[in-house]
Formats: structure tokens, sequence, C-alpha cells
């Protein structure tokens, strides 16, 4: 049975998704957002016993799935068929059981809680907390974002930042925002990167390490995870000390 979430719920949909990418960010969401707004919904699968097998977020028709072996696929793909699914992220094994294919995939990775100190270079100051606009013009620049996707950009991530669910890092050099990186889902064990970017006139320079060494201090101990969409980006990351944790996968329904 698919039902929304309850506020009593919540804890047991919390530990549920503890040790995953996909159920970190549906319970960051959830952290940020709340259970009582239309455009941001959450629902659990559960079978007879009432143990969840399966949970599912939507942020304007942007869907992400974390399930179990156990979770009733076929109830789950007739579901997300009748949710207004715009798109989905999940597991790529999970996405091939349901839907026998993807539009994008990638490698995830992981880093686990032992790091011990941060890594900087000369001349560069690192910055907590960079304003979204900053942040929004610099992934502008390196072709992370465009510039008509500015407003829900915005909206959303300073909701979040107000309500301590995403963290941002920066990199001054030069006496400007050179690189930075960001946390969009933050829970009690784990975060998931969003966005790691350094301008294309700094780059080899170990700013986009540092940036995202500094943000792994910040979120200790929590894992934190990465959604790779390349195999440059996925050497950049093992550079770092990350592992592999899996693949993802993305489908668009319209």
């Amino acid at each position: 049975m698919i039902r929304l979430v309850t506020e009593e719920e919540i804890p047991s949909l919390e530990r549920f998704c503890e040790g995953s990418p996909f159920g970190c960010k549906i319970a960051g969401l959830q952290r940020a957002y709340g259970l009582s707004l239309p455009f941001a919904r959450f629902w659990v699968q559960t079978h007879e016993q009432g143990e969840i097998t399966a949970a599912v977020s939507s942020l304007d028709g942007a869907v992400v799935l974390h399930l179990k072996s156990t979770a009733d696929r076929d109830e789950l793909k007739e579901f997300l068929s009748a949710a207004g699914c715009r798109t989905l992220l999940c597991e790529e094994s999970a996405a091939h059981a349901l839907y026998g294919a993807s539009n994008r995939a990638g490698e995830m990775f992981v880093c686990s809680p032992a790091i011990e100190q941060s890594m900087t270079e000369n001349g560069v100051k690192l910055l907590d907390e960079v304003p979204v606009r900053e942040l929004f013009s610099l992934l502008c620049e390196c072709g992370e974002q465009k510039a008509e996707q500015f407003e829900p950009f915005y909206l959303d991530v300073s909701h979040r930042v107000r309500h301590g669910a995403c963290l941002t890092q920066g990199a001054i050099f030069s006496d400007r925002l050179a690189a930075c990186a960001m946390a969009g889902s933050i829970t009690e064990t784990d975060a998931v990167l969003s966005a790691v970017a350094a301008h294309p006139d700094f780059r080899r320079r170990g700013l986009g390490g540092a940036v995202v060494w500094a943000l792994l201090l910040r979120l200790l101990p929590r894992a934190v995870y990465v959604l790779c969409e390349n195999e440059q980006a996925g050497l950049f990351y093992r550079s770092l000390a990350f592992s592999s944790a899996g693949r993802w996968a993305e489908l668009d329904f319209w």
C-alpha cells in the first residue's frame, strides 16, 4: 500500500532512508519543506506488517525513489504513472526493473567520515556560506546552470539554507568567487553534493578539491554522496578519496 507520509511516520521514514543518496534526498527534502506544501509531497509503500518497503518524494513533479528488494514494483510503477511524475531519479537497477531503461545514468560515489584536515592552496580564502546569487552566477559561468533557471534555483536553495537543509562552500581567489560546492540534501547521517564548480580561469589550482574538502569537514560525521554525470567527474572524486557506491539513473516522463 502506498500512502502519504504523516508527521508520526517521519522518524520511520528517516530511518528507512539512512545510508542511501536517494533516501537522503527524500528525507532532506522533507526536512526542508515539511509535509504541508502542495508542491512537495512524500509517500511510503508498506507491506502487510507495516514495514516500509519504498519511499517517494516529489518536488514540482521531480520524483525521487528509494526502495528495498521487497518493494511491490508493479504498485510503484502504477503509482508513479498516476502521480504526475515529470522525472524520476533512483538507483539504476530500480529504473531498469521498473521501466527497462533510463534517459540518463552515471556512477555514484561516497566519502565516509575519515577526514582530518582541510586542503587549501596559497592565496585561497575559504568562504562558508556563499550568497545564492553569487553561487548561481558562478555555476552559469561554468555551464552548470542557465540564466533562465535563476528563479526556481534561488527560491529552492534559499529556502533550504534558511531551514538548515543545505550548506554551501566557496573559495575566493584573486578577489572573486573562483570555486563553490553545495550539499543540497542533508540529514543526521548522510548528505548529497548537488553542485561543485571551479571557474574556467582558475582551474588546475586545486580549488575544486579545496571547497569539497572544506564542505566534507563541515558535514562530519555524515557519509557524503555524489552522483556523477561523466567519467571525468568520477576521476575527480576518486582523487579526493571517494569510493564507488553504485549507479544512478533518471527517466523523463514528459
